[in-house]
């Protein structure tokens, strides 16, 4: 072979072996800073501190996976009632520990599994009334089961387990089983009751006028009604006070001084006002209420009321 193959086949092979090279040691981790998670975690766990040391072992798992702290975290596990958790991790390290050659540790991680099986609770979930066209979802802890889940008893830890039915055009529902160490257990599931069709919602606006807004008429009929009380009080008040200076000045119809008399005329004009003012206050009021009730302002037309007291009478006129 030519010498300049061979220095290109040798270069080529550097290459390669420097690119395998950094790509094991991208994927090693941190193998010093595992071991100490894994340290941190023992201690605990032999200070009876499990669900603490947990987490340390998960840590270390991720930085460096090892079948020691696989049956470390499997042995804490299953002192925390998670047996579900700690029968896979059993499994998993009898798997890693015959890759790294450890035949005690598989040997152990085995005799665990199988001592752990018959204490694992199996759950079965099925759904009833379900159709492709609901397109259901049921979530156990939050974990979605699919099609072929269903009706198949799942290894599940001891405990409370929250199941949710979603589905399309449907309530969703919610239930929480109970599941003892050892027990198998069915749940039939049910859809939702449907939907109840969406109404829009907001502020609902009142009837408008064809002009928009208030009519002019309960302003004007409202407003007076509020002058012809106040006209007829006042009057009427009045008329109270000349009626008792007609008394004194008249104490009979023969003798009756001009004072007196001028007191008489006086009464009987602010009374006749008086009478007339609560009459015209009736009145707004009336054409107050036909206005809230009734009314229509319309763009094209004015509306315009006026009142009028005289002595003699009083009138209310106007236009609509």
């Amino acid at each position: 072979m030519p010498h300049g193959r061979v220095a290109r086949c040798l270069i080529y092979a550097g290459v390669a072996s420097a690119l395998l090279f950094a790509s094991s040691s991208a994927q090693a981790g941190d193998p010093a800073a595992a071991r100490e998670q894994v340290k941190l975690g023992y201690q605990l766990a032999q200070d009876g501190k499990c669900e603490e040391a947990i987490p340390h072992f998960v840590e270390s798992l991720r930085l460096d996976a090892k079948a020691i702290t696989l049956i470390n975290l499997a042995s804490c596990e299953e002192k925390t009632a998670k047996l579900a958790d700690a029968l896979g991790h059993w499994v998993e390290a009898r798997a890693r520990a015959q890759a790294e050659g450890n035949a005690a540790i598989e040997g152990e991680a085995e005799k665990k599994a199988k001592a752990l099986e018959p204490r694992l609770p199996k759950l079965t979930v099925a759904l009833a009334g379900a159709s492709q066209a609901t397109d259901p979802e049921v979530v156990r802890d939050g974990v979605v089961l699919g099609a072929a889940s269903m009706g198949v008893a799942l290894p599940v830890n001891p405990g409370a387990h929250t199941l949710v039915v979603r589905a399309k055009d449907r309530e969703e529902t919610s239930q929480t089983v109970t599941i003892a160490e050892g027990e198998s257990k069915l749940v039939q599931l049910k859809l939702g009751a449907p939907k109840k069709a969406s109404v829009a919602s907001g502020p609902v606006a009142a009837p408008a006028t064809e002009g928009g807004g208030t009519s002019p008429l309960v302003y004007i009929g409202f407003g007076t009604a509020i002058a012809g009380v106040a006209v007829g009080a006042i009057t009427g008040v009045l008329a109270f006070g000349k009626a008792s200076t007609a008394k004194d000045g008249c104490p009979n119809v023969d003798d009756c001084s001009p004072a007196g008399m001028d007191a008489v005329n006086s009464g009987r004009t602010l009374g006749t006002i008086s009478t007339i003012g609560f009459v015209v206050g009736g009145v707004g009021a009336a054409v107050g209420v036909y206005g809230l009730v009734w009314g229509k302002p319309s763009s094209s037309s004015s509306t315009s009321v006026a009142v009028s007291v005289g002595p003699m009478g009083g009138g209310l006129r106007g236009s609509f």
